[in-house]
């Protein structure tokens, strides 16, 4: 309601206003618009924090642009985010037909999977990779996208717990963007990495959150327990495995939202993570875990307050980062390593990444440009 009195007022009635609108008002209105839309759960305004990721990511690496190049296509981001969270604000779905993906909603496992093999298809420079199964039998897949045959890789992953779905819209959005959308940010993202994505990481609980229980977070397997199952996936990596200083218990309760399980690497998700990381560690440049909610950039270490090694190159690009996010769509952002801006966290991917894989490596929270009732916590 917020956001159509706001287009009632100026008289907005078709995206091309909105466009028009957006890329000519103050700073003042164009936060007024992002604060209203960002009120709304939606994929459209998910991904738009998350894609601009990309364009820092880009920035720091060995294309830096301009300074009036940035200027321009910070534009384009205008124009592109306008378009879109006009186009699809009031379109939130749940989709679960595997004959088609909703780019304008949440999707179930399998709808993202035939959407994957479908791209593939279409694009000769578009990979499906299997990479393991899970508990429930369901593949674990990741799709590529390298186009000029690069070999410096940028890899991302989401839904590692399962019930924060708009994660996975992030990366299937940036999926979507990279292959469908035209302009300089996406021909020089193309020329110079490749992509590996993991839309699901934890195909079993995303499917049993998506038809069963919304707020479920672990994955689905066994735990020997008669009435507790499934091990947090983010909790089971190497790195900080058996080095709990608080939280042991709980993380040796089977019946707990964050059971680490049995040993580390124990689970199918998160040993077929650790053997595709491997696979391709020698040209992985950066890697991305999203989660949700909170508006977050994140590092190494959860596992205990120590500083890596790169701290001053980690935290150039948390900066960069997060002032982009700042004056692109507002808000309060944190930036640190996870153990000081979130908590103590043992067995996370981006601890287990960044001392065995790449040392550029971030967890980053998918939040909203102004702060509202977290609703999904981590």
């Amino acid at each position: 309601n917020e956001y159509k009195s706001y287009l009632s007022k100026y008289n907005i009635k078709h995206a091309d206003q909105l466009i028009t609108h957006v890329t000519e008002s103050s700073s003042r209105d164009w936060k007024k618009i992002y604060g209203a839309l960002s009120m709304v759960t939606s994929c459209s305004v998910g991904w738009l924090a998350l894609w601009i990721s990309f364009l820092v990511l880009h920035l720091l690496g060995d294309a830096a642009l301009s300074t009036r190049q940035l200027k321009r296509r910070n534009v384009d981001f205008a124009k592109l985010f306008a378009s879109e969270s006009y186009r699809w604000i009031e379109d939130i779905t749940t989709n679960s037909n595997t004959n088609y993906y909703n780019y304008t909603g949440y999707n179930s496992y399998d709808s993202i999977r035939s959407e994957l093999y479908r791209l593939e298809k279409k694009y000769n420079f578009v990979k499906v990779e299997k990479f393991g199964s899970t508990y429930e039998r369901r593949d674990l897949i990741a799709l590529h996208i390298n186009k000029n045959k690069s070999n410096q890789i940028v890899f991302l992953n989401s839904l590692i717990h399962a019930r924060e779905w708009i994660t996975g819209c992030v990366t299937m959005s940036i999926i979507e963007r990279l292959l469908s959308f035209k302009s300089d940010v996406i021909t020089d993202l193309l020329n110079y990495y490749h992509f590996i994505i993991v839309p699901v990481l934890n195909p079993d609980g995303y499917h049993y959150s998506f038809t069963k229980n919304r707020m479920w977070r672990k994955n689905r397997e066994k735990t020997g327990h008669p009435n507790c199952v499934g091990v947090d996936i983010n909790r089971n990596f190497a790195y900080g495995f058996d080095s709990y200083q608080v939280d042991k218990k709980e993380a040796d309760d089977k019946c707990s939202g964050a059971y680490r399980g049995t040993h580390a690497l124990c689970t199918a998700e998160s040993s077929g993570l650790h053997k595709i990381l491997t696979k391709y560690k020698h040209n992985i440049k950066y890697y991305i875990d999203y989660h949700s909610y909170g508006n977050m950039w994140t590092n190494a270490y959860g596992a205990h307050n120590w500083l890596p090694k790169n701290e001053v190159q980690l935290k150039r690009y948390r900066e960069k980062a997060v002032n982009v996010l700042l004056k692109t769509i507002g808000g309060i952002w944190l930036s640190g390593n996870v153990y000081d801006v979130i908590y103590q966290a043992n067995g996370i991917a981006v601890d287990h990444v960044h001392y065995f894989i790449t040392p550029i490596a971030f967890t980053v929270e998918v939040g909203e440009g102004v702060q509202v009732q977290r609703v999904l916590l981590h």
